[in-house]
C-alpha cells in the first residue's frame, strides 16, 4: 500500500474549502431571508463541521499508518530472521520518506553483502582446517609407522634399520616443508611480508633457477631450457619472491610432465612490461580444474595419486604476483601440456 501523508491531507483540505464556501453562501442566504440569525450560525456550523471532519480524518489517517507500519514491520522481520531477498519499493513508503527508503536498501544490500562474505571465509576456514589435516595426517602416520617398527620390532640387519630411518626422515622432511610452505603462505597473505621492490636483473635470476634444476630435469628425463634475449632485462620487484614464483612453477612443471617431455622458461620484453612464461609438454590441467588450481591444497585428483605435492605451490605463486600487481594467467590442455604467464614491470 503506498501512503501519503501530505496527499492524505491535501485531498481533504478541500473538503473544508468547500464546507465553509457552503456556509457561507447559505449565510448571505439567510441574510438575504432577513433571517438574523445567519450571522451567528454560519460560523457555528463551520466549526462544528470542521471539527467533526477533522476528527474523522485523523482516525482514518490513523488506521492507515497502523496498517502501513504492520506492513512494514513484517517485512522487516523477515530480514532479520535471514530473508535478505526482500526489497522496500517506493511504493512500500510514503513520498515524504524516500530518503529513509534508500539507506534502508542500502543497509540490507551491506548486511547481505557482509554475511556472504562471512559464509565465504567460514566455508574456507573450513576446507582449509580439513585440507591441512588432511595433509598433515598422512606423513605423521608414515613417520609414526616407521619409528614403531624400529621401537617394537627393532630390524636385525643393518640395512633394514637404515632403510625404515631413511623413510621416516624423508617423511619428516616432507612435513617440515608442508609447515614451511603453510607458514610463508600465511605470512604472505596477511601482509606481514613486505614486498622489496627494488631493479634487478630477471635474466640473470632466470639462469640461476634453472640450473638449480638440471640435475633433477635430467633425473626424470625431461629437457630444460630457456629462451631469453642475449642483452640482461632488468624488472623492477622483489628478487627473492619473484625467485619464489620461478621455483614453484618450474618444479611443478618437471613434476607433472613426462619422461621425454621438456620445461621450457621464457623472457620477452613487452614495452613497459616483462613476459615471463614457464611451460611445459606435461599432463596438462582439465578445463574444468584450472580456475581453481591456484587455491590453497587445491590438487587435480586425477592426478594427485601418482604425484605428491602440498597443493600450496600455486596459491603462494598467486598471492606473490598479486602483490606486485602484476597480471598472470594459465593456459593448459589435458595430455598437451600447461602454461604460466606473467608480467612484471620493466
Amino acid at each position: 500500500m503506498r501512503l501519503s501523508i501530505g496527499g492524505f491531507w491535501r485531498r481533504r483540505l478541500w473538503r473544508v474549502v468547500f464546507l465553509w464556501w457552503g456556509i457561507a453562501v447559505g449565510e448571505l442566504g439567510l441574510r438575504e431571508a432577513g433571517i438574523g440569525m445567519g450571522v451567528w450560525l454560519g460560523p457555528v456550523v463551520g466549526f462544528l463541521g470542521s471539527w467533526w471532519l477533522l476528527r474523522r480524518w485523523r482516525r482514518q489517517f490513523e488506521e492507515e499508518l497502523q496498517f502501513w507500519l504492520s506492513d512494514l514491520r513484517e517485512r522487516l522481520e523477515r530480514l532479520q530472521h535471514g530473508a535478505f531477498s526482500v526489497r522496500l519499493s517506493p511504493q512500500d513508503f510514503p513520498e515524504e520518506l524516500q530518503g529513509l527508503l534508500s539507506q534502508l536498501n542500502r543497509v540490507v544490500e551491506v548486511v547481505e553483502s557482509e554475511l556472504g562474505r562471512v559464509r565465504k571465509l567460514e566455508r574456507i576456514r573450513s576446507d582449509f582446517v580439513g585440507n591441512v589435516s588432511h595433509e598433515l595426517r598422512n606423513p605423521l602416520f608414515a613417520l609414526r609407522g616407521y619409528l614403531e617398527v624400529l621401537a617394537e620390532q627393532p630390524p636385525q640387519e643393518p640395512e633394514m634399520v637404515q632403510h625404515f630411518v631413511q623413510k621416516a626422515l624423508q617423511h619428516a622432511r616432507r612435513l617440515e616443508a608442508l609447515l614451511t610452505r603453510l607458514l610463508e603462505l600465511s605470512r604472505i597473505e596477511s601482509g606481514a611480508i613486505r614486498m622489496r621492490l627494488r631493479a634487478f636483473s630477471l635474466t640473470e635470476l632466470v639462469r640461476e633457477v634453472v640450473a638449480g634444476f638440471a640435475e633433477r630435469a635430467e633425473e626424470q628425463q625431461v629437457q630444460l631450457s630457456v629462451e631469453i634475449p642475449s642483452e640482461p632485462v632488468e624488472v623492477v620487484a622483489d628478487r627473492e619472491r619473484i625467485e619464489q614464483v620461478l621455483v614453484n612453477l618450474v618444479d611443478n612443471a618437471i613434476k607433472y610432465n613426462r619422461q621425454g617431455g621438456a620445461v621450457r622458461v621464457r623472457v620477452q620484453p613487452q614495452g613497459k612490461r616483462v613476459l615471463v612464461e614457464v611451460s611445459d609438454t606435461g599432463i596438462g590441467i582439465p578445463p574444468e580444474h584450472q580456475e581453481r588450481v591456484f587455491e590453497r591444497f587445491y590438487r587435480v585428483r586425477e592426478s594427485a595419486s601418482a604425484v605428491e605435492g602440498s597443493g600450496l605451490g600455486l596459491a603462494i605463486v598467486k598471492h606473490i604476483l598479486e602483490a606486485h600487481q602484476a597480471p598472470y594467467e594459465l593456459e593448459s590442455t589435458p595430455n598437451v601440456g600447461t602454461a604460466v604467464r606473467f608480467w612484471l614491470r620493466s
